[in-house]
């Protein structure tokens, strides 16, 4: 482990992070609005720099929502990536994200599409979370072969990445499956209460002190959020119990010392009972979602093996 790393999460565990999962729903919810509240993308200021970069960016809508598109060129691409952004499904992306993709589409020849899909923070439910990211991706269809689309998600979109193509199974498989999915710390919102969830819950406490980031009570609080009083499908809530049939690739990358690390055997399960080839990457040590920084070397190690299997 590096010693920059070390002193990263030396600095974040004395910021006391975790302390937000530990809030109740009303008091989530009103942190999220507040972050949500402050600028995180000025279009303006980011086509100028796509000018000076020598790149293209276009800023358009579905169904409301923002959707991005960082081009080499004025036309298409022959691929693309969909990058779906984490936040716990509450929270807009962060200043890390927007570098990572035009990151990806310099070094990929790809596009690249980021949706600023729907937020359980704005009064709606994840099903409409999905509703919109699977027409993001059907939209991506219609521009670019499947097989030559790469989906990446962090956290809740790594969740994302992974739930746009069990709700395309549970739809009857409307879409063609993308080439490749990358899923960057997922989980799952699982009702913990019942007897069948114990083990998961125990193995998420098990890495609570490990965890720098994310308190496991807050997969309780999640689920209240996401789900409120609607009876929605339980893949959106928790994908390893959804249907992987025809799966392209998949690499799930976990951190060793993550709590959502603990969802890894769950996945592994699901992939090999439904034969997707798959591939678990483990970061020792490491924190949640930590592909996302380049400071210390691990981080810019496992983001730069990203990037070349997206190309």
């Amino acid at each position: 482990m590096s010693l920059t790393y070390k002193m990263a999460a030396t600095i974040v565990r004395f910021l006391g992070v975790k302390k937000i999962f530990l809030k109740n729903k009303e008091d989530i919810l009103a942190y999220a609005r507040k972050e949500n509240a402050k600028p995180v993308f000025d279009f303006e200021k980011a086509l100028k720099r796509a000018q000076r970069k020598n790149y293209y960016l276009f800023d358009r809508e579905v169904m409301g929502y923002r959707l991005l598109s960082y081009q080499k060129n004025q036309s298409p691409a022959d691929g693309a990536v969909l990058y779906l952004f984490g936040g716990g499904m509450i929270t807009q992306p962060n200043q890390l994200d927007f570098p990572l993709a035009e990151r990806i589409m310099e070094e990929t020849d790809k596009d690249v599409w980021f949706l600023f899909y729907p937020l359980c923070s704005e009064d709606v439910k994840v099903d409409k979370t999905y509703e919109v990211s699977f027409e993001t991706y059907r939209l991506m269809t219609e521009t670019y072969k499947a097989e030559n689309i790469g989906v990446l998600g962090f956290s809740s979109g790594a969740c994302l990445s992974l739930g746009i193509f069990l709700h395309n199974n549970a739809l009857g498989r409307p879409l063609p499956m993308p080439g490749k999915i990358i899923s960057v710390s997922p989980g799952g919102i699982p009702d913990v209460t019942l007897h069948e969830n114990r083990e998961i819950w125990e193995k998420l406490h098990g890495l609570k002190h490990k965890d720098i980031m994310i308190e496991p009570t807050y997969i309780k609080t999640a689920r209240e959020i996401l789900r409120g009083d609607e009876d929605l499908p339980e893949y959106m809530l928790d994908g390893t119990v959804g249907d992987f049939t025809d799966f392209p690739e998949t690499f799930l990358y976990f951190g060793g010392n993550e709590c959502l690390y603990a969802f890894a055997g769950e996945f592994k399960k699901a992939m090999e009972t439904y034969r997707v080839p798959y591939e678990i990457i483990v970061g020792k040590g490491m924190c949640h979602c930590y592909p996302m920084a380049r400071f210390f070397r691990e981080g810019r190690e496992a983001q730069d093996e990203i990037i070349e299997r997206l190309k």
